[in-house]
């Protein structure tokens, strides 16, 4: 009768270490940031940077207690590396315009909205974490965290 016993608590506490661990892996990292609209515009020669801006814009809601360490861009345009500044918010003509301002990335705290530019230029290794599959994908660290992936599905043309 022990031994039926024993064999039952084995038999249930394996089960809740195969559950546990298959739910562990199962998880998606945590989204630090929600997407607020996403856009391409061509940029006038007298409006460029330095370094040029690749024309893809993406305004984003950040959502974490920690500042992002970096951010990259993903796209048709290969890997390119994103200035992040906060968001400005106006109304031209009707329409919603975002410009960006200059800011900190370490005095960057919850809830603020940032302008997110990728610019081409710079000789940034794509590191082997990233897929080479993935395409039209932001990709960042934050907090000391491994790379995450956020895919944008939706960018419109201004």
């Amino acid at each position: 009768m022990k031994l039926k016993y024993f064999f039952s608590l084995l038999f249930v506490c394996f089960s809740i270490a195969v559950v546990a661990q298959a739910t562990a892996k199962s998880k998606k990292p945590k989204q630090h940031f929600k997407l607020v609209t996403a856009y391409t515009q061509q940029i006038a020669e007298d409006k460029q940077t330095s370094p040029p801006m690749a024309g893809y814009f993406f305004v984003v809601k950040w959502e974490s207690s920690s500042y992002p360490e970096t951010m990259f861009w993903r796209g048709d345009g290969g890997w390119l590396t994103c200035n992040i500044e906060k968001a400005v918010k106006s109304t031209q003509n009707g329409k919603t315009v975002y410009a960006g301002k200059e800011t900190d990335i370490s005095k960057i705290r919850k809830g603020d909205v940032l302008l997110l530019t990728p610019v081409t230029g710079g000789r940034f290794p794509i590191p082997a974490e990233i897929p080479e599959k993935a395409k039209n994908t932001l990709f960042y660290k934050a907090g000391g965290s491994a790379w995450i992936a956020f895919p944008v599905s939706k960018i419109s043309k201004k």
